[in-house]
């Protein structure tokens, strides 16, 4: 039961509210609404903290935590993949409660943003951190911290990315995102997600090479790293074959300039 509402004007004013037992940081509420975990009785408004900003500056894209999904689509210079995964969450109303800051708190493992974030290199600025996190150390150790900001680096890196779903509306089985090197350099990637368990990610040397390995080889990459769980929607061997096809498909794309986000 909630029996107060806090409205911090400094972070550190929300990091000692959140020392008050059954205290929560409160963005947009769409998991908190949503129950399935424990009922806080404190919620610790982050609507005056400044958090719901997106700058685009030479040297990246920053996007503070309090950033709906629907501000993501709608700001000119948001990387057009991180555009993508906010538009699989595909009711409008929820992304306009959805935010940058809150998926990240929570880390579903369905996400299809935080596993396009891996790929472009994006670092998270934690409260009271002065260096960002990189996102993939965030992804494994999920720290319990008040998240500021993400910054995707200004590199030329393009990547896309797919999901596979029943329906528009439904959890997702499958998340796959490809990266391709930039202008200033970086390393090709496939970011796989079962959206249960298993999250991998695959940096081989062979990829960064002109041409590509052949699908049938990126395939064979990902079938040998990737060991899915199966869902109620999807076997682990469904899976497995689909992310292959779709990740070869992505990187041969992106790498022709046929594929966007």
């Amino acid at each position: 039961m909630i029996t107060d509402i806090v409205r911090p004007n400094t972070v550190a004013e929300a990091l000692r509210a959140k020392s008050m037992p059954g205290a929560a940081y409160l963005g947009g509420g769409t998991w908190l609404n949503a129950g399935g975990g424990p009922e806080p009785s404190i919620l610790i408004s982050l609507e005056n903290l400044g958090l719901a900003t997106i700058e685009v500056a030479e040297e990246g894209c920053t996007i503070g935590a309090a950033v709906s999904f629907q501000q993501l689509i709608d700001t000119a210079g948001v990387p057009g993949a991180v555009k993508a995964a906010a538009r699989l969450t595909a009711s409008r109303t929820l992304r306009n409660m959805q935010t940058v800051g809150g998926e990240l708190g929570l880390c579903p493992a369905d996400s299809a943003l935080i596993p396009v974030l891996v790929a472009l290199d994006a670092a998270v600025l934690l409260a009271g951190s002065r260096k960002p996190l990189p996102i993939g150390d965030f992804w494994v150790d999920k720290p319990d911290d008040l998240v500021l900001s993400v910054t995707i680096p200004e590199e030329g890196r393009t990547a896309a990315v797919r999901a596979v779903s029943r329906t528009s509306h439904s959890p997702r089985s499958l998340v796959v995102v490809a990266g391709a090197p930039g202008r200033n350099g970086g390393q090709a990637c496939m970011v796989l997600s079962d959206c249960r368990e298993e999250c991998v990610v695959i940096r081989e040397p062979e990829l960064n090479r002109w041409p590509l390995p052949t699908r049938e080889k990126i395939e064979e990459m990902v079938r040998a790293a990737f060991s899915p769980t199966a869902d109620i929607h999807a076997s682990a061997a469904y899976k497995r074959y689909v992310a292959a096809v779709l990740a070869a498909d992505l990187l041969h794309g992106l790498a022709a300039g046929k594929v966007t986000a």
